[in-house]
């Protein structure tokens, strides 16, 4: 059996490949961009391109935020374990 750390490098582990929640909200929230976007590019054929990018920058700003996010989270579980770990008092 391999340690956390042994399956993170060797890529067992990896948050950012597991799917999308599968919670109610989410797939109502989906469902509802999805319906929206088709909505606009009907009523509005000629702004499909630039719908496209829209979306496309939104998706780029999303990941890089959550990338952040995992990041603090990490950094914050650690800080949890040392303080944990030395019994740390201000």
């Amino acid at each position: 059996m391999y340690s956390t750390i042994s399956k993170l490098y060797y890529g067992e582990i990896s948050p950012c490949k597991e799917p999308s929640p599968n919670t109610k909200r989410y797939k109502e929230t989906s469902g509802r961009i999805s319906e929206i976007q088709k909505t606009l590019t009907d009523k509005y054929p000629d702004i499909t391109d630039q719908l496209d990018e829209l979306l496309d920058a939104e998706h780029i700003i999303t990941a890089l935020e959550s990338e952040a996010d995992f990041a603090r989270g990490f950094r914050l579980g650690v800080l949890l374990m040392y303080d944990t770990l030395y019994n740390v008092e201000e």
